[in-house]
């Protein structure tokens, strides 16, 4: 009978020990998602708000960039509330098709994702939702809009 209670003591100390596993969601949401640019050696830039269903507390968060077009974004460049890198690991984006990085840089879940978008400008993505209109206005070379809420 002893045995049969310390056995009982020992699995219920032990279910109590295991630390269980914390759920996390595998998507970033992304909307409010544009990009314009003008003419080469002058201004490109983009904006778009990331939800994090990981990080409830740290987003949605506004992610804005500006820099020269036809070169690439600073490395070091981060959403408005500073947890979350935005890379172009293929380097300068020509905004028709780019892969866009984002990095999670504090947290207990590693979060790194990348997304390739594409306006279907060469015909390989039918039915895309990432549109994009060249010379919409007279500085303007292009502007690129998403259409409804990106996940990856």
């Amino acid at each position: 009978m002893k045995s049969v209670i310390a056995t009982i003591i020992l699995a219920a100390s032990s279910a109590f020990a295991v630390p269980t596993a914390v759920k996390r969601s595998s998507s970033f949401q992304v909307t409010d998602f544009w990009a314009i640019a003008a003419y080469p050696g002058s201004s490109a830039s983009m904006h778009f708000a990331l939800t994090d269903p990981n990080y409830p507390n740290d987003t949605p968060t506004d992610c804005n960039l500006i820099w020269t077009y036809g070169q690439s974004p600073k490395q070091s460049a981060r959403c408005n509330n500073g947890e979350y890198y935005i890379k172009f690991p293929q380097g300068a984006p020509d905004y028709n098709l780019f892969t866009l990085e984002l990095e999670r840089v504090n947290g207990t879940t590693t979060e790194d994702r990348q997304i390739l978008l594409s306006s279907n400008a060469n015909g390989g993505a039918p039915g895309t939702k990432w549109i994009c209109v060249n010379n919409p206005s007279e500085n303007i070379r292009i502007r690129c809009d998403y259409d409804g809420t990106l996940e990856f």
